[in-house]
């Protein structure tokens, strides 16, 4: 069983902006807002909470972070397809050296300001080098609740999911300096977007757009 609901996804840090560059009217996505996590409360947990808005058997296409939450979401309720865009789908897919440090705690001794600003190296990280990119990816950070990114990065570091969700295509960039995968670990129909860092949704929109309106055909 399949119906025609697309849901939209963001990642750590960004918002529903990153997707303005994929055309995907026809299908009229609909954005899933970030609510506020509770005390204590893990992905999977949130997860439950988020899928309660979201309709059975519809396409979920989470970025980053989003994808991971999606891959949670599958649990709970019946998915027709999760599409993965510089994301992962189990938890080897997460650099290990993400997972050696609690890297939450070391945000948190930093300056929320210098968290939330764009620098050169923010840039490098996420593989942007035009100037209207930049500005955008400033404007997300300025507007990112710090709050939720600690929150986020500690489930990223904490995630543990083993199980390979057979519903799920994966577009990666070939240069994600963020989320980098070896490219014999695939659990998963896997697009290799050449040259696409972590912000390819931005930067290889174009190629990205094609991919996902194929998927949504099938």
């Amino acid at each position: 069983m399949k119906n025609n609901k697309v849901y939209l996804l963001s990642g750590l840090g960004v918002d529903g902006r990153v997707f303005n560059n994929i055309d995907l009217n026809e299908y009229q996505p609909q954005l899933i807002e970030w609510i506020p996590p509770l005390n204590h409360e893990g992905i999977s947990e949130y997860a439950q909470r988020l899928s309660t808005l979201i309709e059975p058997h519809s396409v979920l296409i989470g970025l980053s972070f989003g994808g991971m939450v999606a891959i949670e979401i599958a649990k709970y309720i019946p998915i027709s397809k999760i599409i993965l865009v510089s994301s992962a789908s189990y938890f080897r897919q997460i650099p290990w050296l993400f997972r050696l440090w609690d890297w939450s705690k070391i945000i948190k001794m930093l300056p929320e300001i210098f968290i939330l600003k764009a620098n050169p190296v923010t840039f490098w990280l996420f593989g942007i080098t035009r100037r209207h990119e930049k500005i955008l990816l400033r404007q997300i950070l300025a507007d990112t609740d710090y709050h939720f990114l600690i929150w986020a990065v500690r489930q990223i570091i904490q995630w543990k999911n083993t199980e390979v969700n057979t519903k799920v295509v994966h577009l990666h960039g070939t240069k994600d300096r963020l989320l980098q995968q070896p490219l014999k670990v695939s659990s998963a129909e896997k697009y290799w977007i050449k040259d696409g860092g972590h912000f390819m949704i931005i930067t290889h929109s174009g190629e990205i757009e094609g991919i996902i309106r194929k998927e949504l055909k099938q």
